[in-house]
C-alpha cells in the first residue's frame, strides 16, 4: 500500500485543510514577524540606534521641570507575534475538542486574543515623561517641551541641568556630566 499525499489531502474534510492552513499561516507570521529587526526607538542618553551613530547634531541647554514615570506601550511586532503563537497553541488544544474542527477554530480565534493580550501585558516597559524648560538662543525667550525616553534612561530629578538634543530626527535628554562649565548667558 503506497502513501499518496494527494489522495488523502483529497479525503480530508475541508474544515480539518482551513483549520491546518490556520496553523501553519500562523507559524508563518510568528517566525516572520520574529525575523523583521525593530528599529532602535529609545531615545535615552545611553542608547543609540543605527542611524543615529556618528549623525551631526545640535544641543540646546535646558532644565528639568518635572519627571515621572510612564507605561510604554510594546510594538506591533510583539503583540502581533504573541497574537500568532496564542492562535497556534489555542487552536491546537481546541483541536482536541469532541468536533475537533470547530474546537480548534474556536481555540485559534481566543487563543490569538488572549496571546495578543498576554504579550502587550508582559512587554510593556517604563519610560520616562521628562518636561523641560529650554533656554532660547541669542536671548530668545525660554520655552516649556515634553520629551517621553523609554527605558534604559538616566535618572533626572527637577533643577538639574540637561541638554536637549535632535539626532536624526529622535530627541533625547542628555545627563550633564558633573564637571560641564555652567551655563553661559
Amino acid at each position: 500500500m503506497k502513501f499518496n499525499i494527494v489522495s488523502k489531502i483529497r479525503n480530508t474534510p475541508a474544515s480539518s485543510i482551513a483549520v491546518a492552513m490556520t496553523e501553519i499561516l500562523a507559524f508563518i507570521v510568528v517566525a516572520f514577524m520574529m525575523m523583521i529587526p525593530d528599529p532602535a526607538q529609545a531615545q535615552s542618553g545611553n542608547v543609540y540606534g543605527n542611524g543615529q551613530v556618528q549623525v551631526y547634531s545640535q544641543a540646546e541647554e535646558a532644565v528639568v521641570m518635572q519627571v515621572r514615570i510612564k507605561a510604554a506601550e510594546p510594538t506591533w511586532q510583539t503583540r502581533t507575534a504573541g497574537a500568532g503563537i496564542g492562535a497556534a497553541v489555542g487552536g491546537a488544544i481546541g483541536s482536541s475538542a469532541k468536533n475537533q474542527h470547530v474546537g480548534a477554530l474556536v481555540g485559534a480565534a481566543l487563543g490569538g486574543i488572549f496571546g495578543e493580550r498576554a504579550a502587550s501585558a508582559v512587554m510593556t516597559s517604563d519610560a520616562q515623561e521628562i518636561v523641560l524648560q529650554v533656554f532660547g538662543p541669542n536671548g530668545r525667550p525660554a520655552r516649556v517641551v515634553t520629551i517621553v525616553q523609554p527605558a534604559p534612561y538616566d535618572h533626572l530629578v527637577s533643577g538639574e541641568r540637561v541638554y536637549l538634543s535632535n539626532t536624526a530626527g529622535k530627541w533625547r535628554v542628555i545627563k550633564r556630566s558633573e564637571g560641564n562649565v555652567a551655563f553661559i548667558r
